[in-house]
């Protein structure tokens, strides 16, 4: 399964000539960069000043959990790679995101998941470095992934007890019989009640399903 990913840059800087065609359909003007290992950049410049907004989109999403009993791992995802990686406690990134004075999140689709974050462009070195090393390199502990997929149960019944959210839920499952569509991005209750048993498969979703790529295409965005 090929996993692609795009980095895009919203760059507080000018034009560059580099024979940018108007995209009527879109408000600016903008590159795309193909690059030699599958990384597509795409950079718009914009009038804010100093300010870089990066988004880094991972398209992979809850359509690519078709494994019976395995649904929601890829926003289990999002939030493990929240939570350290070789080089980087989950503290020491949220330290130095503070003082750069970034603003970050994430959220997952069925088809993508995204990265996003805003800062000082004085700072995309240092945050590039920061990305690179979860992306290429997230570890997290036993412990840890167990306190993350409470959080992902907890967030699942929050979600239960909106009547709309329930609603659109029962709808997916009776819609879609074969395609992955039929769980929504939280995945099936009883699979996200599993997950604290499933550390060593979280594992390997991120290795086969998302990793190798990863870790070849995110390099070059530094």
């Amino acid at each position: 399964m090929k996993v692609f990913i795009v980095a895009l840059l919203l760059l507080c800087m000018p034009v560059i000539s580099l024979a940018q065609k108007s995209r009527k359909a879109f408000a600016y003007d903008y590159t795309i960069d193909d690059l030699p290992n599958g990384l597509r950049l795409v950079t718009i410049p914009t009038d804010y000043p100093n300010l870089v907004a990066l988004y880094i989109v991972v398209q992979t999403g809850s359509r690519n959990e078709p494994e019976k009993g395995k649904s929601g791992y890829a926003h289990l995802f999002e939030h493990l790679m929240f939570r350290g990686s070789e080089h980087y406690t989950a503290q020491q990134r949220d330290e130095i995101l503070k003082r750069a004075g970034a603003n970050d999140n994430a959220y997952t689709t069925d088809d993508r998941t995204v990265f996003h974050e805003v800062f000082s462009k004085e700072d995309l070195d240092r945050i590039l470095e920061l990305e690179t090393d979860r992306f290429q390199h997230l570890k997290y502990t036993p412990d840890a992934y167990k306190t993350e997929t409470k959080a992902v149960l907890g967030e699942f019944n929050k979600n239960s007890s909106d009547p709309e959210e329930k609603l659109f839920e029962v709808l997916r499952s009776t819609a879609y019989q074969r395609h992955t569509y039929s769980h929504t991005t939280m995945g099936f209750i009883e699979d996200v009640e599993d997950m604290p048993n499933q550390y060593d498969y979280s594992c390997s979703f991120i290795s086969a399903t998302i990793g190798p790529n990863i870790r070849q295409l995110y390099w070059w965005a530094i």
